[in-house]
């Protein structure tokens, strides 16, 4: 074989191709669905409440561990997160859809840090339901 160096590189570059995951299972940003989880996530990294409130359903619940609350008491949740937390910071991980379900990988850093997954549920084009996986907030 005159170039084996090239044949290898050509190998390798054909099988990391064939474990790069599939588009299909990732939405993108051009996804209305994707766009609006990932404008609701950046408004949180920013505190900006208006902005995440923008993102939801009138009728918009999130489901946890201690209950469920109504979208005025998840706008009241996340004030009070922001006053108590002013060197919050957010970083969003990998956008998966799951069964309907828009997952995303999300680590906050407050006075900890933690991940979790958080799953949304769309209703045109905007959040209606939202839940970690953990169960917990």
């Amino acid at each position: 074989m005159k170039h084996p160096v090239q044949f290898l590189a050509l190998s390798m570059a054909v099988f990391l191709a064939s474990c790069h995951p599939s588009p299909v299972s990732q939405p993108f940003p051009s996804d209305a669905n994707a766009k609006i989880v990932l404008d609701f996530l950046n408004a949180y990294g920013r505190r900006d409440l208006d902005g995440m409130m923008r993102c939801l359903t009138e009728d918009a619940v999130f489901q946890g561990s201690g209950g469920t609350l109504a979208k005025p008491q998840i706008r009241a949740f996340f004030q009070n997160t922001f006053r108590k937390h002013p060197g919050l910071r957010v970083e969003v991980g990998t956008l998966t859809v799951v069964q309907g379900t828009i997952q995303a990988r999300v680590k906050v850093q407050t006075d900890a840090i933690w991940s979790d997954t958080w799953i949304f549920e769309m209703r045109d084009h905007r959040i209606h339901a939202y839940s970690l996986a953990s169960g917990k907030r």
